[in-house]
């Protein structure tokens, strides 16, 4: 029946609450082993690693006073169960987000965030829920590249925000909520802090890919990244010339000390494309995607063209894989996403 109280609801009202330990939201921590919304009750499991009362009686008040605010919820009855196996320290995921991957690179200038958006792009031609974050806090610019420009009022429930909506994905990208000429000048902290709030304090809801681009180098951002959620891999773009592959491999070190699993590399601006006749000239080299693949012992994931087509589309704010679904450059990510997939399965 429209308008039911569904177990996505109440999730979205129990991440309000956090645990008074972690400081985290209990969803967030994987403490929900179950929802069941009855006719005139609401019964819900809560999952945790000890026998601590005080802890229980907190959050079951919690739990009571915020449902109390919410229509058709009706009795609710908590259980807690203990298990010993749960480690909460551990659990850093987002709920209803299937993959986190980040994409990276060692240096500005590769077209990281054109990769990005035309990867999010070609995931959701093919019928996928995407989400896109934009983590470059000093240089945002998702935000431009799919037409939005400034500042944006972005829809806010309490302490949560809902992201923005275009082409289909889901976005959000620190130039939403700055002037589009306001400088960002801060420091470490505060930019660990704007990645958790981005994470943890947007309503993603269910996604299968959370595409996170990165800024370039290896900063305060990734690191941060890498300490506050369980990523489930990372991309690395580079392009074909040597200088770009001294970085790119520093990148590649670097996720590599963190702990995250480099599910391959993209390799952009692999020729260009005359726009008149159409031959393809390999003005940066070629090979360097695959040198950097092997170097770092991972799947090259396929090469993208450099065509005049992608650079007036993203000036333009429109995708080129939604301008050109059929074109060289849609099936060149189409054509990464499938491998993408496949290095997944093998990492799970």
């Amino acid at each position: 029946m429209a308008g039911k109280l569904q177990p996505i609801d109440i999730q979205r009202e129990l991440t309000k609450i956090k645990h008074p330990e972690l400081k985290k939201d209990i969803v967030s921590l994987g403490m929900i082993g179950s929802l069941e919304i009855g006719e005139e009750e609401t019964n819900i499991l809560v999952k945790t690693p000890s026998q601590d009362r005080r802890i229980q009686i907190g959050l079951e008040a919690q739990i009571r006073q915020t449902l109390s605010k919410k229509e058709g919820v009706g009795k609710v009855k908590i259980k807690f169960e203990v298990d010993p196996k749960m480690s909460l320290d551990d659990s850093n995921k987002i709920l209803g987000v299937k993959k986190v991957i980040a994409i990276g690179s060692g240096k500005g200038g590769v077209g990281k965030s054109t990769v990005t958006v035309n990867l999010a792009s070609a995931a959701a031609a093919m019928g996928y829920k995407v989400g896109v974050m934009d983590a470059d806090i000093y240089g945002p610019s998702i935000g431009k590249m799919f037409g939005v420009n400034g500042k944006v009022a972005l829809k806010a429930e309490e302490d949560k925000i809902y992201p923005l909506e275009k082409d289909g994905l889901k976005i959000i990208s620190f130039s939403f909520l700055i002037e589009e000429k306001q400088p960002v000048v801060w420091r470490g902290p505060m930019l660990g802090k704007a990645v958790e709030q981005f994470l943890y304090d947007i309503v993603w809801g269910e996604l299968d890919f959370l595409f996170i681009d990165l800024p370039p180098g290896t900063g305060d951002v990734q690191l941060s990244l890498a300490q506050l959620i369980d990523l489930d891999g990372a991309i690395l773009v580079t392009t074909p010339q040597t200088v770009a592959l001294l970085d790119a491999n520093r990148a590649a070190s670097m996720f590599q000390q963190v702990k995250v699993p480099i599910l391959g590399v993209v390799e952009n601006m692999s020729e260009f494309v005359c726009p008149n006749c159409g031959h393809t000239s390999a003005i940066f080299s070629k090979g360097g995607g695959q040198k950097l693949a092997d170097s770092a012992d991972t799947k090259f994931l396929g090469g993208v063209p450099l065509t005049m087509d992608v650079m007036s589309a993203g000036e333009a704010g429109k995708p080129l894989v939604f301008q050109e679904p059929d074109g060289i450059i849609a099936k060149s990510y189409k054509n990464i996403l499938q491998n993408l997939a496949e290095e997944i399965k093998k990492w799970e």
